[in-house]
């Protein structure tokens, strides 16, 4: 316990994946020292009060693209407006590129760049010429990898082979794949098939990319992975049918670890005949029906993370449908849509949405528990909410690149106020308090997954 503190916030509600207690939260040296029922004020620099507001650990978004109309710094600004504190990037190897030069570009991109701490994961788009990289990006401290199943016509699929070799390298390093999970050449034919009988694109878009596809994939690379011993993770997982395999994996014993998204529990295919190529995400919108069933999910514990997604690209509403990116913003709504669809809907409880948002992505990736929680020891980055702020979404109000949001106009209750990292205020009722530059690059470590050990 340190008799001087940095700042103190107080009478807050404190949320834990194990609880809630009102507390008082004192820091110091970027860390978090004592967490107490009252703390004197007299001992702190600064006293923030969070009374009638939440205290949470600062979100750890383990899904962001910083290569499109956000980049490094300014996902991280945007990020900061919506409470999260922690970002691993998707650092893509695009064919012809060299793993680890790639990965040390995007390293020193964020110190340069970001506010906020980062990791990262590779992302191969030719892991036959790639592979052979794959070891040393350990050394760097990256261990997870990502490739996609589908996506033929864009060059981008990694076939089976080729996915079964990576992850049996991975393994033998201790580390983590995941895949991108959609039939990609049958994805593609029904594509073509919908092409030729003239459909409107946004009314088909979903059909042509249909849940037991998605499913398909997941249960093949689970399959993958359980034979050569290497663990899995599948992002944004989008439907009810997708819970099937990785509830069947879970009793088992397997080591899949399944995320969703925001969007994908509270939007739907409706979502994309309203906004088009704006809303075109890949796997798509989907149901009502799958909405409810992936929360179940996430409440029952099949789903174990909730990330953002965050790809911003240029298109506009009137956009011709197939040519434009798939992708959009997410990052700077998540934490708020999350909340008020999950806690003020009754769906999931507070301490789950620290759990699935932060504790567990910190966990599965090795930053737990300097990242992730708010307990004596760790960073003292941490978010306040306050429950009772009544907002309009609005592109207008956000500080993404995008331009849009795909929840225009969508009321909700919760918001945060503040975000602090490593005890410095980065935003503050609305302002950027913080500068670029101050961000710490987070080795990853994914070798307790092989330890058997709890996440």
């Amino acid at each position: 316990m340190s008799e001087h503190l940095d700042v103190l916030v107080r009478g807050g509600l404190v949320v834990t994946a194990q609880g809630i207690a009102r507390a008082d939260v004192g820091m110091h040296d970027g860390k978090v020292a004592e967490i107490a029922p009252q703390i004197a004020q007299e001992r702190a620099a600064r006293v923030i009060d969070a009374t009638s507001k939440l205290v949470l650990p600062g979100v750890v978004d383990v899904h962001v693209h910083p290569v499109y109309l956000d980049n490094l710094g300014g996902a991280s600004v945007t990020a900061a407006y919506g409470g999260v504190t922690t970002m691993i990037h998707y650092a893509y190897v695009k064919p012809g590129e060299r793993v680890i030069p790639t990965l040390e570009k995007f390293r020193n991109d964020g110190l340069a760049h970001s506010l906020l701490d980062f990791a990262l994961h590779g992302g191969l788009f030719d892991v036959e010429h790639q592979l052979e990289d794959v070891p040393a990006a350990f050394k760097l401290g990256v261990t997870s990898f990502k490739v996609f199943m589908t996506y033929a016509k864009l060059r981008w699929m990694t076939n089976d082979y080729w996915l079964t070799a990576l992850m049996d390298v991975v393994a033998k390093e201790r580390g983590l794949v995941m895949v991108h999970a959609e039939n990609g050449l049958a994805t593609d034919y029904l594509e073509d098939k919908y092409l030729r009988e003239g459909r409107p694109p946004a009314e088909v878009f979903t059909a042509m990319c249909p849940a037991l596809l998605e499913a398909e994939a997941i249960n093949r690379a689970m399959s993958l992975a359980q034979v050569m011993g290497c663990p899995l993770y599948v992002p944004h997982v989008s439907a009810a049918a997708c819970l099937e395999p990785l509830r069947r994996a879970r009793k088992l014993g397997w080591k899949v670890y399944g995320e969703t998204c925001p969007q994908y529990i509270t939007l739907t295919e409706g979502t994309t005949l309203r906004m088009g190529p704006l809303a075109k995400i890949g796997p798509p919108l989907r149901m009502p029906e799958d909405n409810e069933a992936l929360w179940q999910g996430l409440a029952d514990g099949t789903l174990v993370t909730v990330a953002s997604d965050h790809a911003p690209k240029s298109k506009r509403w009137e956009d011709d449908f197939f040519q434009a990116p798939f992708g959009s913003p997410q990052i700077e709504t998540m934490l708020t849509v999350v909340y008020h669809a999950g806690i003020n809907g009754g769906k999931i409880s507070l301490p789950r949405l620290v759990e699935v948002m932060s504790e567990t992505p910190a966990k599965l990736f090795g930053l737990y528990p300097q990242k992730g929680t708010l307990q004596v020891g760790s960073d003292a980055d941490l978010v306040i909410l306050d429950p009772t702020r009544r907002h309009t979404l609005s592109a207008a109000s956000q500080h993404s690149g995008a331009g849009y949001t795909l929840y225009e106009g969508r009321e909700v209750t919760g918001a945060p106020i503040l975000t602090m990292q490593r005890g410095e205020v980065i935003v503050e009722e609305g302002r950027l308090v913080a500068q670029p530059g101050r961000a710490h690059f987070l080795p990853t470590d994914t070798s307790h997954l092989y330890r058997g050990a709890e996440t």
